[in-house]
């Protein structure tokens, strides 16, 4: 079995936390619960939105789940709707 992948860091909490940066990385931090829907986001994504998806999923990945709210807002913010 390969490696998961290159990954970057961010901090949250004041620890570093790694963050993935592939498609199989990203798969394979998701908790069972949710591959599944990942893998139908990523299923119906176009070449146009393939990037966005995998962004909101890394950011799932590195986030609290405080951070639900904000990340939201700023999502709706990139997409015109805010």
């Amino acid at each position: 079995m390969s490696e998961p992948g290159p990954s970057r860091w961010t901090v949250r909490n004041e620890e570093r936390v790694e963050v993935p940066t592939t498609v199989d990385a990203v798969r394979a931090a998701l908790p069972d619960s949710r591959k599944r829907l990942f893998e139908e986001e990523l299923g119906r994504a176009t070449v146009e939105t393939v990037a966005d998806v995998l962004r909101h999923w890394i950011l799932e990945l590195a986030s609290d789940p405080e951070d639900d709210e904000e990340f939201a807002r700023l999502e709706a913010e990139n997409r015109g709707v805010a």
